[in-house]
């Protein structure tokens, strides 16, 4: 028996990967805005691009820096990407899990496996696809943030990424925002019904009922 079946309730670790110029970052803080989710922010090597905010889009650290927190064991899960590296702090999926709430992770899949591998009861993996990979080229070219051999690497890159697609429990394709972020908000609710999370309600009802319940009434014969 679980442990949401049992009583004890834990947040959802809700992780949301796709090649780079999916959609999947627009998506997961639409997502994160309409559900009121706890939104995990990653530590980065990486230049902040134009409009980034520190410590909402992401923590910007040195490479130094981020090599002391591997050997600190601080992250619960972290990878390279694109000749950057990216990592989550274990205490925000500590947090998460103690308290109850719903965390939403934006990272790729390398670091959805390691979630996926530690927190297995825990973890929704959904995985953003785009439409084709011509509508991918476009939107990577047309969101105009990276050099064009850096769109070739991504473009490479998406061949790898998309590979790994079967590891997920859901797929949403962004054809269209609003339609993808139904899509996406279904699947968070639905995740939220299972009854590896709501099972303990029914228990407790179960619990009440027996209580409650009275002894059968016998019927004498004539």
């Amino acid at each position: 028996m679980s442990a949401a079946e049992t009583g004890k309730h834990h947040g959802i670790l809700l992780v949301i990967s796709s090649p780079s110029g999916a959609g999947k970052t627009t998506l997961a803080h639409k997502l994160a805005e309409q559900e009121k989710l706890e939104f995990s922010v990653s530590y980065t090597t990486r230049a902040p691009r134009q409009g980034e905010r520190e410590g909402i889009d992401y923590k910007f650290v040195t490479e130094d820096e981020f090599s002391q927190m591997i050997k600190r064991g601080e992250f619960a899960e972290w990878a390279e990407v694109h000749g950057n590296r990216y990592g989550t702090a274990v205490h925000t999926v500590n947090r998460a899990l103690e308290d109850g709430k719903d965390y939403l992770f934006d990272i790729d899949y390398q670091g959805g496996a390691q979630i996926r591998r530690q927190w297995p009861d825990d973890s929704v993996l959904v995985f953003i696809l785009p439409p084709s990979m011509a509508e991918l080229e476009r939107r990577l070219r047309r969101r105009a943030t990276d050099t064009p051999e850096a769109i070739e690497r991504r473009l490479a890159m998406a061949t790898r990424e998309l590979e790994h697609f079967g590891e997920y429990d859901f797929l949403v394709v962004n054809d269209n925002l609003e339609t993808a972020l139904k899509e996406l908000s279904s699947i968070y609710v639905a995740a939220r019904s299972a009854r590896r999370r709501r099972g303990h309600y029914g228990q407790a009802l179960l619990a009440e009922a027996r209580q409650l319940a009275r002894p059968p009434v016998l019927l004498s014969s004539k």
